[in-house]
């Protein structure tokens, strides 16, 4: 039988029997849910019981079951800014969670992979890659060492990881690694410095633990806060810097293609700015010799106000797959 001639799920009983294991409250995002979605939380039981939990569950509900939804607001961005020839693609989605992102890049027809250290991730996104009715291949590895031959991936996505990862640069190594040259790398994380971060920590939702340091941060929310039952279950690193990310990225070579701070940009290469008299008032200014205080000015206006959520490519010629 082909996949679209499976029977397809009773909606509205899925709606039901939902909303009654994790509370009222969650049925209004529950309607907005795709059915695929909404088939894949009724096999697990696991994530109904932690959505039910009052002081986390909706939080926990509206991400983890948007993720093939910001997969494909990702691959989105990616195409705005290059050409992908997905039916020919083969792609890589380094922690992968529970495959939100590996659908996305499978239902546009790539060869569709993902990465992640937990097995327990990877048993769930193989669940959901079967309620999508998608093809996808995964593996358990680390980011800081990942399971493939040099050049093999045409598209890698990196999205939320790096802050969780011990050694990010060696992470955006074996990403340079993996990918073929040209191939398209898309890369996002919470910053540290952002303003919304310090007030709301992206992960915990306190104010000012994403800028302490790991030890601190995990005392904190375990002995004063009681957000966590062990020190050892902070699961974050340690959040990136926006400038320095950049940075790491250009040394490898990559060539950035969206997501970079507009002002930095522009004082890299003046001729990008569009407005005539924006162009007309930068050359001035470097003219002047004042490109030391506006690289100043500009990098640290980026490391407060510009997330981190980049599309760059690897150098090098296009090579023919094997």
């Amino acid at each position: 039988m082909r996949n679209d001639e499976q029977p397809q799920p009773d909606r509205g009983r899925l709606l039901g029997d939902l909303a009654a294991a994790i509370g009222a409250k969650s049925r209004a995002f529950l309607e907005r849910l795709p059915t695929a979605e909404l088939l894949y939380l009724s096999w697990r039981k696991d994530l109904q019981q932690r959505y039910a939990d009052p002081a986390r569950g909706v939080f926990v509900l509206q991400w983890e079951m948007s993720a093939v939804a910001r997969g494909e607001a990702a691959l989105a961005e990616i195409e705005s800014c290059a050409s992908v020839n997905w039916s020919d693609a083969w792609s890589l989605d380094v922690g992968c969670g529970d495959g939100g992102f590996v659908v996305a890049m499978a239902r546009r027809g790539a060869r569709s992979h993902g990465v992640d250290l937990s097995v327990g991730n990877i048993a769930g996104a193989n669940l959901r890659a079967r309620a999508w009715q998608t093809t996808v291949a995964f593996a358990a590895g680390s980011a800081a060492s990942l399971p493939y031959r040099s050049g093999s991936f045409d598209v890698v996505t990196c999205g939320d990881v790096i802050e969780h990862v011990a050694q990010p640069d060696a992470c955006l190594r074996e990403i340079e690694r993996v990918l073929r040259p040209r191939g398209i790398l898309w890369l996002a994380a919470p910053t540290r410095y952002l303003p919304a971060n310090l007030w709301r920590d992206p992960h915990y939702h306190y104010f000012g633990v994403s800028a302490l340091p790991r030890r601190i941060a995990a005392w904190y929310l375990v002995r004063l806060r009681h957000a966590l039952p062990a020190l050892n279950a902070y699961a974050v690193e340690r959040l990136p810097k926006y400038g320095a990310t950049v940075a790491a990225l250009r040394r490898m070579g990559f060539e950035m293609l969206a997501g970079e701070y507009r002002p930095l940009a522009a004082l890299r290469d003046p001729e990008r700015v569009q407005i005539r008299w924006k162009k007309r008032l930068l050359t001035a200014l470097l003219a002047a010799g004042l490109r030391a205080p506006l690289r100043f000015t500009y990098s640290i206006a980026a490391e407060l106000a510009w997330p981190l959520r980049v599309a760059c490519r690897k150098p090098g010629p296009v090579t023919r797959k094997p």
